[in-house]
């Protein structure tokens, strides 16, 4: 056998999974881009929400750009560059150029007298330092050593969600773990200490030592002048002060006269007046002398008051203070960065907010959209977007031209019976048509649904004030709670999710509004039963179909649920509890993850954005689900290719159109993308190619084949004369085709591990579960090489030759087995396992167990199994652990595995 059991072990690729009966798609983006103003004045870039800010001795200033995982630069001159992040998230380029490394949500920045930017890389729970020749380290966190005591190196600990960083005139770096209730400090050798907090959280420990303290989730973090290190303690209200000798000193914000309401922002500038912003939208500052004042924000949230002064402007929302020294304030408003200079006067630094350089007007693949969650298409095949972030409804026409047709950019409500283009939308979150062609939309912050028909905006329902109301009041009398989606069936009733009051309401044309799902409660009960009394939890969009059925996105319950037009509520798809395995079985068994999107086709398939899994998945008519698109990781990869190998970011709205093409609101990545399927791969015909044998890679015997299994392909003319193992490709998965061979199972591509002219192992599709045979073929340079027929079994068990004793040593007649030890046993066969069941992907934590009864025995005795399931990184590999029975003789014995009904060759095993 010449692909190793060691090779494969080795193996950490990932190849696609494929669907039994839907077709595979390819994927492309219709709308959207990564075209966020860099190179241009940073006052017409777009940001995402900036969660850090800070500023260099030079006159740069830096934001942490978090949605985009991006570090921004805005340079003395007003120019706004990427120095760090691609703009997808990961973890990746560390000792390399900060440009082409990945991050992952970055919060708070830190300068140092050297130049040095540091980045709380808070979704890899790491601080990384971004040196002045633009290479990127991580230098804290990362590492496994939790029981690490103080003066460990900072890189071998892990940290928990840092949120801030600071750094002191000694170059020592803090570290805010927000979770963690701690404040590290790293030194100039690289080793942590703890500053302040205990890692529980409470208030406690003014006037002792800070490390003795409590904090409850600390963010933003300052020192001044004298070392002191000041702390926003944000669940205590207040604002903790650590004295040089690591004295914690009295609190500030304590009293009701200098009450703060969350803060999570401090600043200190050369004079050791303290910044402080808060929840409450806005800035106070406390002097030397002990004086609290206003310096900017009114405490209404909004965007308002440039060139006037700081106190009567408005702020979105305060995340991150810096001031330079100069002693100019800025301030992480939102999607904006804005100013406060002597004066006190305010300014917008950076970001455009998404008000004007949004590209209306050109190329919709050249566009920017923010968080769009809900999309329709008309019968002229015009797209129409709930662009929630950027406060509009958007139309992409069918040559790929992008305007808004609703909303200004500014959040509000204003507008009703004027141009819908020039009315004020509120975060709208849902869109649908009606029959007469209208915009229906839900202005989920606004509390309404509004119509935009012939350019002119109307309320249809919703008081604007959040609330719930009796059964059978009149549309525009009926009060909702942050209604997230809306959809209408050909009767042309209008289904509003009404999501905070964990109900779906149903208003007919011209009559009073009912609850159609939902009794207000949130919970998950009353499947079968009436779906006006059943519990639903936080549902975010609905659908219909021909019929008359209603289709919820029960969010909160992480479920699908289906309402019949006589009113019976059941579940589609999901088990009601968050995860992503199920897939290739039934659709109640399988677990989703906040699904935000569904839709039907006309054959009664139904298509879930399962948000949390960053993927889509599709019901088929027999209740069998499968994941036609996204590779379960978050980013953004994979246009124009297969949409099962591309990377999706908490999809959202979905439609399909009477092709069978899939629209996605892919909305962490900012873009509208389609689905495609394709042509099925013409079959290759029998009398085209040779025979082949189909061989278990574990026993090297031939057999029935089971789902997933590992099998090695014999014939001639398989592949090229040398070996060639399986190689990555651009996405990062194992190729389906490797040096010109690949090889299909009733045309569904199998990855391919090894190929050389003789022989060709690969694994198993899937897709095969069910069938009684399989046709497999083999195409080597495009040429049809081999040809079978085989059987397809639930399972068709088989051991590889080489065992493990309980060291990890190979077990030999030189090195037997300790009865009583546990072995470590691998395999290949074990078909459809309780997990995801995705063909070529490694299997992580939890380790999926097969479906089939698991049994093992060691010279005819039964063993005890401490474990069997998916072996840990590997592909198509079973790994078993056995303890040996004592009463067993020593020297060789058999050893037998079985699943259900089927079982292996027998392997031999050496105890003493």
């Amino acid at each position: 056998m010449k692909l190793t059991f060691c090779w494969l072990m080795a193996l950490l690729g990932v190849t696609q999974a494929h669907a039994a009966t839907p077709p595979a798609y390819s994927i492309q983006t219709l709308a959207g881009s990564s075209l966020t103003g860099d190179g241009g004045p940073a006052t017409a870039a777009q940001l995402g929400n900036i969660q850090g800010v800070a500023s260099d001795r030079l006159g740069n200033l830096y934001l942490a750009d978090t949605d985009n995982h991006r570090i921004r630069k805005v340079a003395a001159d007003g120019i706004i560059t990427t120095i760090a992040g691609t703009g997808t998230a990961g973890f990746s380029g560390d000792n390399g150029p900060a440009a082409a490394a990945q991050l992952n949500l970055p919060y708070g920045l830190a300068t140092d007298l050297s130049g040095n930017l540091y980045v709380a890389d808070l979704g890899n729970n790491r601080v990384r330092r971004i040196a002045p020749d633009g290479a990127i380290a991580t230098v804290a966190g990362g590492g496994t050593d939790a029981a690490a005591a103080d003066g460990a190196l900072a890189t071998g600990v892990p940290l928990l969600t840092p949120r801030n960083v600071a750094t002191d005139a000694a170059g020592n770096l803090y570290i805010s773990e927000f979770s963690g209730h701690r404040v590290r400090k790293v030194t100039t050798d690289g080793k942590i200490w703890t500053a302040a907090g205990t890692g529980i959280a409470g208030y406690w420990g003014d006037g002792g030592l800070a490390a003795n303290a409590q904090l409850a989730f600390p963010a933003g973090l300052g020192v001044d002048r004298n070392g002191n290190l000041y702390i926003a303690d944000s669940q205590n209200q207040r604002i903790r002060k650590i004295l040089p000798g690591n004295v914690m000193s009295t609190a500030l914000g304590g009293s009701p006269s200098t009450r703060l309401y969350t803060p999570i922002a401090v600043a200190v500038d050369s004079a050791s007046t303290i910044f402080v912003g808060d929840s409450s939208q806005t800035v106070h500052s406390y002097t030397v002398a002990g004086v609290w004042s206003l310096v900017a924000g009114t405490g209404a949230p909004g965007y308002w008051g440039d060139g006037g002064p700081a106190a009567a402007a408005k702020l979105a929302g305060v995340h991150d203070l810096a001031v330079d020294l100069t002693g100019t304030l800025y301030i992480a408003d939102g999607v904006r960065v804005r100013s406060v200079d002597h004066s006190r006067v305010i300014h917008t630094l950076a970001g455009d907010g998404y008000l004007h350089a949004v590209g209306d007007g050109g190329a919709a693949t050249s566009a920017q959209l923010y968080r769009p969650s809900a999309i329709v298409l008309d019968h002229s095949g015009n797209l129409f977007v709930a662009d929630t972030g950027t406060q509009r409804v958007r139309q992409v026409a069918p040559s790929g031209v992008i305007v808004t047709v609703a909303g200004t950019g500014v959040a509000g409500y204003n507008g009703d019976q004027g141009p819908a283009s020039g009315a004020l939308l509120n975060s709208p979150a849902g869109v649908a048509l009606d029959g007469a062609g209208s915009l229906v939309v839900a202005d989920t912050v606004n509390q309404r649904i509004r119509k935009v028909a012939g350019g002119v905006v109307s309320t249809v329902l919703g008081t604007g004030t959040a609330g719930s109301g009796p059964q059978n009041t009149a549309p525009l009398e009926t009060p909702v709670r942050s209604p997230a989606g809306v959809c209408l069936d050909l009767a042309g009733n209008l289904y509003v999710a009404d999501t905070l009051n964990n109900r779906v309401l149903r208003a007919p044309a011209g009559g009073p509004v009912a609850t159609a799902a939902g009794n207000g409660a949130a919970g998950s009960q009353g499947d079968g039963g009436p779906a006006r009394t059943a519990q639903l939890n936080l549902p975010g969009a609905c659908t219909t179909d021909a019929a008359g059925d209603l289709y919820i996105a029960d969010t909160g319950n992480h479920l699908i649920r289906k309402v019949t037009a006589a009113g019976i509520v059941s579940t589609v798809a999901g088990t009601g509890s968050p995860g992503g395995e199920g897939d290739e079985g039934p659709a109640t068994a399988a677990a989703l993850s906040a699904p935000r999107g569904v839709a039907v086709d006309g054959s009664g398939n139904v298509f879930i954005a399962d948000t949390g899994n960053s993927r889509i998945r599709m019901v088929t008519s027999d209740g069998v689900i499968h994941n036609i698109a996204g590779s379960g990781a978050a980013g953004f990869a994979g246009d124009g290719g297969a949409a099962l190998s591309a990377q999706l970011n908490a999809p959202a709205g979905l439609l399909v159109d009477g092709s069978g093409d899939v629209y996605i609101a892919d909305s962490g990545n900012n873009r509208i993308r389609r689905l495609t399927p394709l042509p099925p791969a013409p079959p290759i015909q029998p009398a085209q190619a040779p025979p082949a044998l189909v061989l278990n890679a574990a026993t090297m015997a031939p057999g029935a084949v089971a789902p997933g299994e590992l099998v090695t392909i014999g014939g001639e003319g398989l592949g090229p004369q040398s070996g060639v193992a399986g190689l990555f490709d651009s996405a990062g998965l194992v190729a389906n085709l490797v040096a010109g061979t690949e090889v299909d199972f009733d045309g569904v591509a199998a990855p391919v591990f090894y190929t050389e002219y003789s022989q060709v192992t690969v694994q198993v599709p899937y897709t095969v579960a069910g069938n009684a045979t399989t046709r497999m073929a083999v195409m080597y340079l495009g040429q049809p090489a081999a040809a079978a027929t085989v059987s397809v079994a639930d399972a068709a068990p088989g051991l590889f030759p080489q065992v493990f004793n309980q060291d990890g040593s190979a077990n030999t007649a030189l090195n037997p087995a300790p009865r009583g030890s546990t072995m470590v046993l691998y395999g290949t066969g074990e078909g459809l396992r309780n997990g995801a069941n995705v063909t070529g992907l490694p299997q992580a934590a939890p380790y999926a167990n097969p479906r089939q009864p698991v049994f093992l025995t060691i010279g005819g005795a039964m063993a005890f199994l401490a474990f069997s399931g998916a072996a840990p990184g590997q592909v198509g590999v079973m790994q078993v652990n056995a303890v040996v029975p004592d009463a067993l003789p020593p020297g060789q014995n058999a050893v037998v595995l079985g699943l259900g009904t089927a079982s292996s060759p027998a392997v031999s095993v050496w105890l003493q």
